[in-house]
């Protein structure tokens, strides 16, 4: 056990997500601590993967100062942590408190995973008609936004459309999130193209800090959130996805059931393969 779980299990979280835990700070922050477990549709396994937590928390501290001139984030930049607790900046993060928009901003660049699913069931991907013969990982003329609801922790989020999207959150609101989405996913698919990589499709959280102003929270291009492939590899028949598909496939292998399991070493070193690259093919030097 390291120095920084010593320190939490002395301190009761407020709020604990499938991955995450936020800790009372002081009024006005919060420490997040992001865990080394790993999730799967909508499960949280307990078997831990070693440095995950780590990399998500390099990832998403690279991209909220990279994209601070489109939107404000949660993160605060400061030192603190690293004297409250050592090796803290490993896994923990500093943040403003908010209070979060319950909505999943999901902006898709191209054709894969479940949308790909909806799309050879129906022709559409949520309520978005989809021109015809797309075929797997194809380009769409420009980005889509598909948005679902934040569920609480064992529940399913539920995609949902733009306009019931208005109605839970109202228009205004919705539509600052979605442009302010497809800034983020332009932005960032651009930078990967640089270093060989193809943002694929990702999801962004929101929330209001103390003057109700929306900024972006949570997490932030993390191959927890987001669908990541050589970009050279984009058209192959078998693609190596930078994400947790690799863990999802596997999960379909052993004809998975809701229920824990104690994930094989050699998945979790993939895993983990994974998640490293995109650090290091993203060229994020920390």
């Amino acid at each position: 056990m390291t120095l920084i779980d010593e320190y939490f299990l002395e301190n009761k979280p407020t709020f604990s997500g499938k991955i995450r835990e936020a800790y009372n700070y002081n009024d006005d922050q919060l420490i997040i601590k992001t865990s080394n477990k790993i999730s799967a549709y909508d499960f949280v396994f307990e078997d831990e993967l070693p440095e995950k937590g780590a990399l998500l928390t390099k990832i998403s501290k690279y991209w909220f100062k990279k994209t601070g001139h489109i939107i404000d984030n949660h993160m605060i930049d400061s030192n603190e942590l690293e004297q409250l607790v050592p090796n803290s900046h490993e896994r923990c993060i500093l943040v403003k408190k908010c209070k979060p928009i319950r909505i999943e901003a999901i902006v898709r660049g191209y054709i894969s995973g479940s949308a790909y699913k909806q799309y050879l069931e129906s022709g559409m991907i949520g309520d978005i008609d989809i021109k015809q013969n797309m075929q797997l990982n194809d380009k769409f003329d420009l980005p889509i936004f598909t948005p679902s609801t934040k569920a609480a922790v064992g529940d399913k989020d539920q995609n949902i459309s733009l306009s019931e999207m208005y109605e839970i959150i109202g228009k205004d609101v919705a539509e600052y999130i979605k442009n302010k989405s497809f800034e983020l996913y332009n932005y960032a698919h651009e930078h990967a193209l640089s270093k060989g990589l193809t943002l694929i499709d990702t999801k962004f959280e929101f929330g209001y800090d103390e003057n109700k102003k929306i900024i972006l929270i949570d997490e932030i291009f993390t191959p927890d959130c987001s669908r990541y492939c050589l970009t050279s590899d984009l058209k192959q028949k078998s693609v190596n996805y930078f994400d947790k598909q690799y863990f999802r496939d596997y999960l379909k292998s052993i004809n998975w059931t809701n229920h824990q399991i104690s994930i094989p070493d050699k998945i979790k070193e993939s895993i983990i393969s994974r998640y490293s690259d995109v650090l290091e093919l993203s060229l994020i030097h920390i």
